[in-house]
């Protein structure tokens, strides 16, 4: 009788330490019934105690989460020793986290596996923090396009793609007229407003599968996946007609903004996605030399005469 006052005795010791613990800790036997946890995972599963002892994983969490969690477990329990591994716990109100399960197997006085003991830690703010920096290093910082590396990773996988379904895509190059003169005359704030204003411009007519960057100071490209030529001319136009509407104001006076653009589509015989870069810059050329303000594309399809950018208070 004082053993078994004593055995009990130290169950609730242990049960006591593992309550004032944070993280959430489970204990289940071989057949992957909880058996024990603590007050921390009674509060992030929302299910007490008394409830849990008893359920297996399938009682308590979607159908889906509960396959990932048993076949983890069944591999420990095959295996042996200790397993981690990251996933989502859905909480008691219903939200969903990211964690990392630690689990370990325990044995009985035979040596065989008798159960399952696994702490949880929450990672979520972790793995926002990792995806907005993810996002931060594919962007452009001022303008929210993406950059110029990101451009040639997503360039890369979709030239690979033309190259082996012969799909083909568009790739317009984009300088913004007379842009030195804007913050030469009406400062470089007004500068980064018209970047900014231009590509939220430009993102408004945009398809999620195209690939917009700013390659430099004022020059952008943008691939258009599944897009031929014709279409592309379109696209460029209907930018072009929307950016003239657009005017950058200060106390210094205002100007209306233009762009010039080349255009050309992928080729058959095409050996990377610099030589599809080389002939929209061409283009680009022929636009500029053009007067501006206009888009050339590189082959047959050209487009008509536009008029210069007007400005109010500022010749530029």
């Amino acid at each position: 009788m004082i053993s078994q006052q004593t055995d009990l005795e130290f169950v609730r010791r242990i049960q006591n330490a593992i309550d004032m613990l944070p993280s959430p800790i489970f204990i289940k036997d071989g057949g992957g019934r909880y058996i024990a946890c603590n007050r921390a995972f009674e509060s992030y599963i929302g299910v007490p105690r008394a409830k849990l002892c008893g359920s297996t994983v399938y009682d308590i969490a979607p159908a889906e989460l509960a396959a990932i969690y048993e076949k983890a477990d069944l591999e420990l329990m095959d295996k042996g020793g200790t397993q981690s591994y990251e996933a989502n716990v859905r909480y008691a109100d219903g939200t969903y986290h990211d964690v990392v399960f630690f689990k370990s197997v325990f044995y009985n006085a035979e040596g065989k596996t008798d159960g399952i003991s696994g702490v949880i830690l929450d990672i979520t703010e972790r793995k926002r923090m990792e995806s907005e920096l993810a996002q931060a290093a594919r962007l452009d910082f001022l303008t929210g396009a993406l950059n110029l590396r990101t451009f040639y990773d997503l360039a890369n996988q979709q030239f690979t793609s033309f190259k082996r379904t012969g799909e083909e895509f568009s790739l317009l190059m984009i300088d913004l007229d007379y842009f030195k003169e804007i913050n030469d005359t009406l400062g470089h704030e007004a500068g980064d407003d018209a970047l900014r204003k231009f590509v939220q411009t430009a993102k408004a007519n945009l398809r999620e599968q195209d690939i917009f960057a700013r390659t430099g100071g004022d020059e952008f490209r943008l691939l258009l996946p599944g897009t031929p030529e014709s279409g592309a001319m379109l696209l460029a136009e209907r930018i072009r007609e929307e950016v003239n509407q657009v005017r950058i104001g200060t106390p210094n006076g205002s100007i209306a903004l233009s762009m010039s653009t080349g255009l050309c589509s992928s080729l058959p015989d095409d050996h990377s996605i610099d030589c599809i870069v080389r002939r929209a810059d061409v283009a680009l050329y022929r636009a500029k030399a053009a007067g501006r303000n206009t888009v050339k594309a590189h082959g047959h399809i050209d487009c008509k005469y536009h008029p210069d950018v007007k400005t109010d208070s500022v010749n530029v």
